[in-house]
């Protein structure tokens, strides 16, 4: 991929992911490994981390258009190879944290899925994003579940 374009953004926006693809990928074993080394990057790129968590899904049986999906997420670290977690010094010493979740954006289960990050001051501490358990019968319901999920983080920390 040394000679790959770069993007300015890890998806398409609005991009719709389906378990199902047109073809198979050959070497299960290739996605799965790339897969892997992105979960161990996003540790220190959280504007990752939605990318990874859909390409994950996959891992079981991928399909081309997964395997294009990672690629597309490489174009992307290679455009922000720059880009990285910073830590400063500063007397705020406040939690913030910010949540979102979409609504039933899963073609295969309909289930939701929530990312939240937590501030402590001007630094990143903690951020997540995953599947939510269950399935939400409405947008504001994805939203409360997504909410609580920040909340027990929060909570912790």
């Amino acid at each position: 991929m040394d000679d790959a374009k770069p993007v300015a953004t890890p998806l398409v926006v609005n991009t719709k992911i389906s378990r199902l693809g047109t073809q198979r990928f050959e070497d299960p074993t290739l996605y799965r490994s790339v897969c892997g080394a992105l979960q161990y990057l996003h540790l220190t790129r959280p504007d990752i981390a939605f990318a990874v968590n859909k390409v994950c899904q996959f891992m079981q049986d991928p399909y081309i258009e997964n395997w294009e999906l990672i690629k597309r997420i490489l174009r992307y670290l290679k455009h922000t190879v720059q880009y990285g977690l910073v830590f400063q010094i500063s007397s705020d010493i406040s939690l913030h944290a910010y949540s979102d979740s979409d609504w039933a954006e899963s073609l295969d289960d309909h289930r939701s899925t929530s990312g939240y990050c937590i501030y402590f001051g001007n630094n990143l501490v903690s951020w997540s994003v995953r599947k939510q358990k269950t399935v939400s019968k409405s947008s504001t319901e994805a939203e409360y579940r997504g909410i609580a999920i920040a909340t027990f983080e929060l909570i912790w920390l």
